[in-house]
């Protein structure tokens, strides 16, 4: 009896070491082919409602308004990039502002206009991507800000080492 436990025993650590193999060259082969797959682009412009900045940390975008007028890199520019390193939007209310949410709109080469499918990002980063492809079509990025009356915004919430969305 002790002789069939130990080579049940030696059959299931084997078993459990394939499999674990098995999904090691799983991943493999997925990071591999992401890899492989080329370049994601995504073409966006960034429209700001109220005073902000949302700007990429690659600084493909930096974009500012002091709520009449808008300045920096605001697109629309066309970016290129792999799936590992996306161009990752941050949202910064102006002093006495707060980031309070995004909306999207896209253009299709043809002139369609439609919103961004799915839920929205709820938080102050935004990323998105049209594909493997350039399609032509241009997303409009909306950051919308909201005065605050206490006067403490998002730069405040960033020094104090907090950040509220």
């Amino acid at each position: 009896m002790r002789g069939a436990r130990a080579v049940l025993v030696v059959a299931l650590v084997a078993s459990c070491t394939h499999h674990a193999r098995d999904d090691d060259r799983d991943d493999e082969v997925e990071e591999r082919a992401e890899r492989e797959a080329g370049d994601n682009f995504w073409r966006a412009r960034i429209a700001i409602v109220g005073q902000g900045r949302v700007a990429t940390t690659d600084t493909t975008f930096d974009c500012a308004s002091d709520g009449t007028t808008a300045r920096g890199a605001c697109g629309p520019v066309l970016v290129r990039f792999d799936e590992l390193h996306p161009p990752l939007m941050r949202a910064t209310g102006a002093r006495g502002w707060r980031f309070d949410h995004w909306e999207s709109q896209t253009r299709s080469a043809t002139g369609a206009l439609t919103r961004r499918a799915g839920p929205m990002p709820d938080g102050r980063l935004y990323l998105n991507g049209f594909g493997y492809r350039d399609t032509g079509a241009v997303e409009t990025v909306f950051a919308l800000f909201e005065p605050v009356s206490d006067f403490a915004g998002d730069l405040d919430d960033d020094q104090d080492g907090r950040s509220r969305k």
